[in-house]
């Protein structure tokens, strides 16, 4: 619970708008699942909500992301997440982060790992239908470890996003975030995430995902790559 606060709630508070500012936000509602039943019997659910809130100097952006599955027998995915980035914007290609994430995912290696981070946004490129952000920056990360005591260890956050328009209605885009672990014993996590979005009807999107998860220092029993694919509805409000 402490590394849930000091992570998700000071990016959170950090990113608080002043009351006197101008508002704006956007929001999406990400949902997907299946049943089975018969003689296979399975159920998964994957829900996402993602909110921007653009202000004069500041761009934040809130998540939080939830993956279940069972079959007949058991669980075989449980994970949820939670984030808050803050963006202090210095011009119009720059600007200074805050981000605190904590995520707990019953199928890893840990109870759950939350960081903090902080550092230098910049918008590499864009076009009339193409951008490029990265983030750079140093920070810490919490490691609560199944039966054992926890860990922290010093990082450095590295992140690209890609968005590509590829018709008034439908857009593709690509996330590589990596937490590189400053000791060499201690994991480095890394994710990509590829999309596809195209509108259905209004504010209604479908959208097809993969998501690839690594960690460099996966125990003997654990795979080191994760790999997740979707089919969800996007609602944008």
């Amino acid at each position: 619970m402490k590394t849930l606060l000091s992570s998700v709630a000071l990016a959170a508070v950090v990113a608080m708008p002043v009351m006197a500012e101008e508002r704006s936000w956007q929001a999406t509602a990400e949902l997907g699942g299946t049943m089975t039943t018969g003689n296979t019997e399975t159920s998964t659910l994957k829900a996402k909500v993602d909110a921007t809130h653009t202000l004069a100097e500041w761009n934040n952006n809130y998540y939080a992301d939830i993956l279940y599955s069972e079959d007949a027998e058991k669980k075989t995915a449980s994970r949820w997440k939670l984030g808050a980035k803050g963006s202090y914007i210095i011009d119009e290609t720059s600007s200074m982060f805050i981000l605190g994430e904590h995520e707990q995912d019953k199928f890893s290696d840990y109870d759950s790992v939350s960081s903090l981070a902080g550092g230098y946004s910049k918008r590499l490129f864009k076009t009339d239908t193409s951008l490029l952000d990265g983030d750079i920056g140093p920070g810490i990360k919490y490691f609560d470890v199944n039966g054992g005591d926890s860990e922290q260890v010093g990082i450095v956050h590295l992140g690209l996003s890609y968005e590509n328009t590829l018709s008034e209605t439908s857009k593709f885009t690509q996330i590589l975030v990596s937490d590189v672990a400053l000791e060499s014993d201690k994991s480095t996590l890394s994710r990509s995430e590829t999309a596809i979005t195209a509108n259905i009807l209004g504010e209604l999107a479908m959208k097809v995902g993969l998501t690839i998860r690594h960690d460099n220092n996966a125990s003997e029993d654990k795979k080191s790559v994760d790999t997740e694919t979707t089919i969800t509805l996007l609602y944008t409000f």
